[in-house]
């Protein structure tokens, strides 16, 4: 073949590697990472045993040559207790130096993380974010910008209004949502938006010097995004939520301080990392912009470095009804320490040269593209259970990578939530309309942040767990316990969980260190949280180009 056409036919070829969507060849578990029948780091063993019995998320960041990360509610004892009444979300770190080469990592040959510890006692110790513990408040990510440590929790508090003016920017106050539980402006105590027409919701949230309703009062909502509808789960799915942003103390690896308050319904679930070099000007494509870490780039202008955020209105939608968990995407130029600013800049879409646009006004973010030719109609999620996202770049490859969904407990808790267990503290009355699925952990892709993603595919599934015989990860020998599982290798629930429920995947969290080219492809190390039993596992999936 003459040279010339060899080199086109070559640059052919890899032209359609770099656009073609990766594909998962396979998922292992290698084992229990923090929790059940996972081993403790030797500095939590002695002199003082960590009382630590379960936790769940783990999201992750690199700082100081360590791996950092941020466990959700933590449990202290096998019967559940929290390790504080207070302050019950945990961290730990894992040094690089001690795990360089990831290839090491194997079935049965997980790393020992080293969980924070109260010094001298056999206490957990508590992630303080400025807030006192209201039930949903969990990390929901962290960063660094080389120098100082920053993370971001939910607080699950929204913002009370009497008028439009009260609210922030772009948002309105819509009178037909009230809650239930805590009054809003307070911070302990768990708040949940409702819409008028449910039972037992409080319509009037703003009270008055003497602690009276102010007839007429709501929520401030966002009636522009994509989970807003006309119903009781779409009208209380769009209220603005209070997410926390701060700053990690030099002294106290438990403390964050400055804490800001961000205001947002289409990142009420969000993922974050950061990048080396980002002007939105130049346009897409790896070519105009460096989408590496900080850490891992050399040489990139300081100046020009982002946080990337990507967000839905909620973790579990309603399509039937009309309420989808659309993808934004967002950034704020890297915070440089205390006092910093968090003025975020909203994804609006796309000039004609291809160059992504931005506004400081959420109402104005537009969903990014979800592979808008599967139905034609607009950019929307396709499944109800999205839970977490986690979002890597992975160089190899020349994509970013989203790692999402899972399944959910439908168990009914009697009193409690007889309807729909679990879902129904996310789905409200429209509980039954949830479509549940597989319980899969799912990828997308996508060559820029905005899009477009590819359509999911299946990574982990999790199963079904309405179907006879149990398959799957509730199988014998899976990591989720089902109570219709028989056999030895069946797994064993946590002590603590409701008798008859069942486990299910959520808070899938890409480790972006240890990335690596393995064979044709990419092998990407994640965690993954298990609801019953209650722990995170680590997991290595292939992707092959």
């Amino acid at each position: 073949m003459p040279r010339t056409a060899s080199s086109l036919l070559c640059g052919i070829v890899v032209s359609s590697l770099a656009s073609a969507a990766p594909t998962p060849e396979g998922t292992e578990v290698l084992g229990p990472f923090v929790g059940l029948d996972a081993q403790l780091h030797p500095d939590n063993r002695q002199p003082h045993p960590i009382a630590y019995s379960g936790t769940d998320l783990g999201w992750t960041y690199q700082h100081g040559g360590k791996i950092h990360f941020l466990f959700g509610d933590t449990n202290a004892g096998e019967k559940g207790d929290p390790v504080s009444l207070v302050h019950d979300d945990t961290f730990g770190t894992i040094d690089l130096a001690d795990w360089p080469d990831p290839a090491r990592i194997t079935r049965g040959n997980v790393p020992l993380i080293r969980l924070g510890q109260d010094q001298g006692t056999s206490q957990a110790s508590g992630i303080d974010p400025g807030r006192s513990m209201e039930q949903f408040k969990t990390p929901l990510g962290g960063f660094s910008n080389g120098t100082r440590e920053f993370g971001l929790f939910i607080t699950g508090k929204p913002q009370s209004c009497s008028k439009d003016a009260d609210c922030s920017k772009g948002f309105i106050c819509d009178a037909s949502v009230g809650f239930v539980g805590e009054s809003p402006d307070k911070q302990p105590g768990l708040t949940l938006p409702c819409s008028d027409n449910a039972a037992g919701c409080t319509r009037d949230t703003v009270l008055d010097a003497a602690s009276a309703p102010v007839p007429g009062s709501g929520l401030c909502t966002d009636r522009t995004s994509t989970i807003w509808g006309d119903t009781d789960f779409g009208r209380a799915g769009a209220y603005a939520i209070r997410q926390l942003v701060a700053v990690r103390t030099l002294t106290d690896p438990r403390q964050y301080t400055d804490v800001h308050e961000w205001i947002t319904n289409k990142f009420t679930n969000p993922a974050v990392r950061t990048v080396a070099d980002f002007v939105p000007e130049r346009g897409a494509g790896r070519a105009k912009q460096d989408y590496r870490s900080p850490g891992s780039s050399v040489g990139s202008p300081g100046g020009n470095r982002r946080v990337f955020l990507w967000g839905r209105p909620g973790f579990i939608g309603v399509n039937s009804k009309g309420s989808t968990l659309g993808l934004y995407f967002a950034y704020v130029d890297m915070p440089q320490g205390p006092g910093f600013s968090w003025d975020v800049n909203y994804y609006t879409g796309t000039s004609a040269d291809g160059a992504p646009r931005f506004s400081r006004n959420e109402s104005d973010a537009a969903a990014v593209d979800l592979d808008t030719s599967q139905d034609g109609i607009q950019p929307r999620e396709v499944y109800d259970i999205v839970n977490h996202m986690s979002v890597a770049w992975v160089e190899p490859l020349g994509k970013w990578v989203m790692f999402y969904g899972g399944g959910i407990s439908r168990y009914p808790i009697p009193q409690l939530l007889p309807d729909c267990g679990v879902l129904q503290i996310f789905a409200r009355t429209d509980c039954a309309s949830v479509v549940v699925g597989n319980g899969a952990i799912r990828m997308r892709t996508a060559d820029d942040p905005w899009g477009p993603w590819t359509p999911p595919q299946d990574v982990f599934v999790g199963g079904d767990a309405d179907r006879r015989p149990v398959a799957d990860q509730y199988a014998p020998g899976g990591v989720l316990h089902h109570p219709a599982c028989s056999g030895e290798r069946c797994q064993t629930p946590s002590t603590y969980m409701l008798k008859g429920d069942y486990g299910w995947l959520y808070g899938a969290n890409i480790i972006e260190e240890w990335i690596r080219p393995a064979g044709k492809g990419v092998d990407v190390i994640w965690i993954a949280s298990t609801w019953d039993p209650y722990r995170v596992i680590m997991l290595r999936t292939r992707l092959s180009p």
